[in-house]
């Protein structure tokens, strides 16, 4: 048989409940640690490339990403800090792979929280012809 509840008790759960799915939403939003999955784009292409970022703690070197261009560009010993509440910049050690993926690594990634396991990035890095390209997507958390 079902337990009386008061409006009073009611209303006390639904507090609670509500106060943890704050403290749960603001502890996924104050550090991007993980793994993210999606798609990036160069701006001005059509085609987009899956793209993987797995995060370790700030302020270390022990962050990879995967950019599926036909050819996988990796790049790994990246670190990241916080620039704010809700935005992070990344940096990659020098790549000596090929000619694509050694530039990406000379780029500054930002990334920012955009909603609910949703993680946007931005990077901006030499086009090997003396100007600059841009790369563009959303990341979701995975799992």
């Amino acid at each position: 048989m079902p337990v009386p509840r008061s409006p009073r008790h009611v209303q006390l759960v639904a507090a609670v409940a509500i106060a943890m799915l704050a403290c749960t939403a603001y502890a996924e939003s104050s550090s991007p640690r993980g793994q993210w999955i999606g798609n990036t784009q160069v701006d001005g292409e059509r085609s987009s490339d899956k793209t993987t970022l797995q995060l370790g703690a700030s302020d270390t070197e022990n962050t990879t990403l995967l950019i599926d261009t036909g050819r996988t560009c990796k790049l790994r010993d990246g670190s990241y800090s916080a620039q704010g509440e809700d935005a992070w910049v990344l940096r990659f050690k020098p790549n000596n792979g090929d000619s694509v993926c050694e530039r990406l690594s000379q780029g500054e990634f930002t990334l920012r929280n955009v909603g609910p396991r949703k993680l946007s990035v931005e990077v901006r890095y030499p086009d090997g012809k003396g100007g600059q390209l841009q790369r563009s997507g959303v990341l979701a958390r995975y799992p």
